[in-house]
């Protein structure tokens, strides 16, 4: 079979990618490098995030969290989908004071959300720290299992005639001089005649361009993750918990930046995080990096000090410098699209990013307008 469409990346994203083409009767051959989700869909946290600034992300996020419940009844799988809501809380008051605004530009996009007090904080989820300034909670914010989902469209997918294809790692690609065009794709197994080929293989994304010369300004950022051993269903009432400061961990630089973030798994399992650094592709554990999650934790969970942590592992998040996917056409290269660059969104906006291509792709309404995603934004 010569494939209408080959995505390059077997994670997330490319998953959905796969699935929604598939759906929609495209010949569809998926190349994942390893196994299906071993990237950072399998080392990556279970929140749906609805709430993140700018309006494109509130837009992607919320149009995920629907897609999220329609994958739950479409799919073989189980993939551990609910509605959980979320609590982001401040630490001090002038943080509660200063994004009060943003809530509020919030509320005017249609988000639900509920601005507390230190008082009614408290009240709302008694596990947290007492001497928290307020929170906000986040009522249509979501839980899934992201490898379980990663592997449940890739399932989907195959059932509906994609050729998925591990181990499959891309070495090379040859370009068509006359018109640009992708004509060739190299793996280590062989060579294949793409008709169009799709571009989603996470941090690694930028260096699949380097293939055919082009400059995707994805990089890769590490984070940390701690994992516990299972704990009562009543241990929150929210199973979603992370401080506020965890978007200025998103935009800090290139320092290592730690904000706490607790989810517990529908297992009961804890999920801690959060950090992030640039130390380009180094997947070794930082004991020093651990310790300090684990110290920011426990200032606001001082009961976990009780809890074991069973495992801790670390994944790549594909940074771009405006901290927004890119989504779309490649002008240069006629046949080619790109769908990566989510930093910490790609399980959230996974599905819907894979929505997005297989609609440009077939030329159906986009649900969204991605223009302001285009590669092009980085052409000055």
């Amino acid at each position: 079979m010569i494939p209408d469409v080959v995505v390059i990346g077997g994670g997330i994203v490319g998953c959905s990618c796969a699935y929604y083409l598939a759906k929609a009767g495209v010949k569809v051959h998926l190349l994942e490098r390893g196994s299906i989700g071993s990237g950072a869909s399998k080392a990556g946290m279970c929140h749906l995030v609805t709430w993140h600034e700018p309006e494109i992300h509130l837009q992607l996020g919320r149009e995920a969290v629907k897609l999220y419940e329609e994958l739950s009844h479409e799919v073989a799988i189980d993939i551990e989908f609910r509605k959980t809501g979320s609590i982001a809380f401040f630490e001090n008051k002038e943080s509660l004071d200063s994004n009060k605004q943003m809530v509020q530009s919030l509320h005017e996009w249609g988000i639900k959300c509920q601005f507390l007090e230190a008082d009614e904080l408290i009240k709302f989820e008694p596990a947290l720290s007492s001497d928290l300034a307020g929170g906000v909670y986040y009522a249509e914010d979501a839980q899934v299992n992201p490898l379980y989902a990663t592997l449940a469209m890739a399932i989907a997918a195959r059932q509906m005639g994609a050729k998925i294809e591990t181990s499959a790692e891309v070495v090379d690609m040859e370009l068509n001089p006359k018109n640009n065009t992708i004509e060739t794709i190299i793996t280590k197994s062989g060579r294949i005649t793409p008709g169009l080929v799709v571009i989603a293989a996470g941090a690694w994304s930028g260096l699949l361009g380097e293939k055919i010369g082009l400059k995707i300004p994805i990089s890769p950022r590490k984070g940390h993750l701690i994992v516990t051993a299972p704990m009562p269903e009543n241990l929150f009432r929210v199973k979603t918990i992370l401080s506020a400061g965890y978007l200025e961990s998103v935009k800090a630089g290139n320092n290592i930046a730690v904000a706490v973030n607790v989810e517990q798994t529908k297992n009961g399992n804890l999920l801690i995080g959060s950090s992030r650094q640039f130390v380009g592709f180094d997947r070794s554990v930082d004991p020093k990096v651990i310790s300090l999650m684990a110290e920011r934790t426990l200032h606001v969970f001082p009961f976990l000090k009780q809890v074991n942590a069973i495992r801790t592992w670390t994944g790549f998040r594909p940074y771009t410098p405006d901290l927004t996917p890119i989504i779309g056409e490649v002008d240069a290269f006629p046949n080619l699209y790109l769908a990566s660059g989510h930093e910490g969104l790609g399980i959230t906006e996974g599905p819907v990013t894979g929505k997005l291509i297989s609609q440009l792709i077939t030329g159906g309404r986009m649900d969204i307008n991605i223009d302001s995603l285009s590669l092009n934004r980085f052409s000055s």
